[in-house]
């Protein structure tokens, strides 16, 4: 999937986040959407997807009943593993002279995710540098607390007149940093202060915070991204807060609300990598803890369905297509006027050419086809389909697993290609990589099919089966079944595998 797609499909999650947290926020356990916005994040930073029966998209193309040829190929995705991996070695096998400029685009988006990068460590950098000043604290409560609470990572608390409201940072060695007029007589804010930032440093939140971090530098241009990074660090603290009034009981809820008002008058600054006390909106934190209750399992159960549900809507991509659609593609045979008579009796003499069909290497030795079709009659080609038969070196027939960007096909000898790329009249169209081959020990995420062995390829026939024209009429390859018969699954002679190109079709209408 292209950043684009990820992005996009990334907005559409983070909006059904959105209305869910809106409708029970204060009803579901806070962890819940902690869970939700971290699905979220895998979505916006892995550039492919799981399909499932069970996805939005799925679901969409199901209620769109339109003609086949028609259908938007992004949805036809054999796997989101093969298609990037498919995306990948085309980038690098295709030859220096066909690699586009770069484009405007990518330029504004890399200086775009160099500037947020370069601000966020500026911004982390100067922090530790200041936070490197705090003194430790000689206290014997706090020795007390961090003795009480022991963790294979090593705890400290210092105090610092740099800040203005409690935060912790550091990952390997965390550190609670206090306000230089800390009251450290008064035992009472300090427990729940403590006992909150101690949420921080057990969930690992510095490291959920990096991870949102660099998802806002590589997706700045979606303001939903933004959306989610806001509301992802308030749903960290209501999370915790939660904590803290489970740890103490409901008679704590007033006396940390108003520790709570009393640290907002208190806040400064933007720590976007630190675990700030106070930093989210305090209107919000305080109306959940108050409606703060005991986790039920009828809560419990709520949230688990509405995650997983959630997840299997919109964090999955569309299923494929079934094969057999190819099939079920309408015949447009009918001729509506005088002229699209004369078009096609015009066809009748005319042809179209499979000029060649070579067997190409990606750089990393997985094979691919590049074929070249050219389009001999009047009207313009909007769709073709084809079979692609595969043999070894000695002529001997292969069982290859195909993969095809944007399309599935099973296993098998019979393999038809659907393409929608228009081809002019009288014009030569090449497919550099549209597809690749399967090779056992180099494509190994894909299920071995026949010996696996690598390289095998080194020749492939194509046959066309069907072509669509611009102005409806469709052409169906009278000797296709033939051709089948004639050269699946049986050994060819060498001789003929390497004349059988150029390949001429005579274009007949139905």
């Amino acid at each position: 999937m292209t950043l684009l797609e990820v992005s996009f499909s990334g907005a559409i999650f983070i909006i059904a986040v959105v209305m869910i947290r809106a409708v029970a926020i204060n009803s579901l356990p806070k962890k819940t959407f902690l869970v939700l916005w971290e699905m979220v994040l895998l979505r916006l930073i892995i550039p492919f997807t799981i399909p499932s029966a069970f996805s939005i998209y799925t679901l969409i193309n199901h209620s769109i009943s339109t003609p086949a040829f028609f259908e938007a190929e992004t949805n036809n995705a054999a796997s989101a593993v093969s298609r990037e991996y498919f995306m990948m070695i085309q980038g690098m096998g295709q030859p220096a002279t066909d690699i586009p400029s770069v484009s405007v685009w990518f330029v504004v988006w890399c200086i775009g995710m160099i500037l947020f990068a370069t601000f966020f460590m500026v911004f982390y950098l100067r922090c530790r540098i200041e936070f490197r000043a705090a003194l430790p604290v000689n206290n014997p409560y706090v020795e007390q607390w961090i003795k009480e609470r022991p963790l294979k990572r090593r705890i400290s608390i210092k105090q610092s007149d740099r800040i203005s409201t409690p935060l912790t940072y550091g990952i390997l060695h965390p550190v609670i940093l206090m306000p230089k007029q800390t009251d450290w007589e008064n035992t009472e804010p300090l427990q729940y202060i403590f006992s909150h930032e101690y949420v921080h440093i057990y969930r690992f939140d510095t490291i959920t915070k990096l991870i949102a971090t660099y998802a806002l530098c590589v997706h700045w241009f979606n303001p939903f991204v933004w959306v989610m990074y806001i509301l992802f660090n308030r749903d960290i603290e209501l999370a915790c807060d939660e904590s803290v009034i489970k740890q103490f009981g409901d008679k704590s809820k007033s006396a940390y609300s108003l520790m709570l008002i009393s640290m907002e008058a208190k806040k400064s600054g933007l720590s976007p990598l630190c675990s700030n006390f106070s930093k989210n909106a305090i209107e919000e934190r305080i109306t959940a803890i108050m409606n703060t209750k005991r986790t039920t399992i009828t809560a419990l159960l709520s949230a688990c369905i509405i995650v997983l549900v959630t997840v299997s809507l919109f964090a999955t991509s569309a299923m494929a297509q079934a094969d057999n659609k190819a099939n079920d593609t309408p015949v447009i045979s009918e001729r509506k006027t005088t002229t699209s008579d004369n078009i096609t009796d015009k066809k009748s003499s005319m042809t179209i050419i499979h000029e060649s069909a070579d067997i190409l290497h990606y750089e990393d030795g997985a094979p691919y086809i590049h074929d070249i079709l050219t389009n001999n009659t009047d009207s313009i080609i909007v769709e073709t389909q084809y079979c692609m038969l595969a043999y070894s070196e000695n002529g001997s027939p292969l069982k290859l697993y195909w993969n095809f960007l944007d399309s599935s096909t099973e296993s098998s000898f019979e393999n038809i290609v659907r393409t929608k790329a228009n081809i002019l009249s009288n014009q030569t169209e090449e497919y550099r990589g549209g597809w690749s081959l399967y090779d056992g020990e180099i494509m190994g995420d894909f299920l071995k099919v026949g010996n696996g062995e690598a390289n095998q390829v080194a020749y492939s026939l194509l046959c066309l089966k069907q072509v669509v024209f611009e102005d409806g009429t469709v052409w169906n390859n009278p000797n296709y079944e033939n051709w089948f018969k004639e050269y699946a699954g049986k050994e060819i002679d060498i001789d003929e595998l390497q004349s059988y190109y150029p390949y001429e079709y005579k274009i007949e209408s139905n």
